[in-house]
């Protein structure tokens, strides 16, 4: 399927959860994010991630401000040195049945031409930076089928 033949739904965080995930180590603390669109109704797109890319977005959810700039907050003012806008960011595909791709769309002008760069990402990343520059967030409509119920996801 060709990127132009890919339909997306504009998606809203529904939900970000912590959660413990066990590994052979022990357990581990992760976050689940939920994805909601109007067209899914009472569905959302549960996908896990890390603790600190968790704690990434729920900041930026919060409107917490650090004395020094994290992670994301750096990438976005370097974005904006350079004169770089973030479009919108999309959730992809499903790899493997286990890794969620996504990719972030800027787009800049120079010359009074307009340039757009399209850069891969993890979707952590990419809502965690969509968050802090209020840019949409987009989901490939064929992901509909790993959308889940709340009550399936005992929320």
């Amino acid at each position: 399927m060709s990127e132009e033949e890919v339909k997306y739904y504009k998606a809203d965080i529904a939900g970000l959860y912590p959660i413990k995930v066990p590994q052979p180590e022990g357990e581990q603390t992760a976050y689940l994010l939920l994805l909601e669109t109007a067209e899914w109704k009472d569905k959302a797109l549960p996908i896990i991630i890390g603790e600190n890319e968790g704690l990434a977005i729920q900041s930026a959810l919060m409107g917490v401000k650090y004395e020094r700039p994290m992670t994301h907050d750096l990438i976005v003012s370097i974005l904006d040195a350079l004169g770089v806008e973030v479009e919108k960011v999309s959730i992809d595909a499903l790899l493997n049945n286990s890794v969620y791709t996504a990719t972030i769309y800027l787009k800049r002008t120079v010359n009074g031409k307009v340039e757009e760069i399209n850069v891969d990402s993890r979707p952590s990343d990419g809502i965690a930076i969509a968050v802090r520059t209020g840019s949409p967030i987009y989901v490939a409509a064929h992901l509909e089928k790993h959308a889940r119920r709340l009550e399936e996801l005992g929320i």
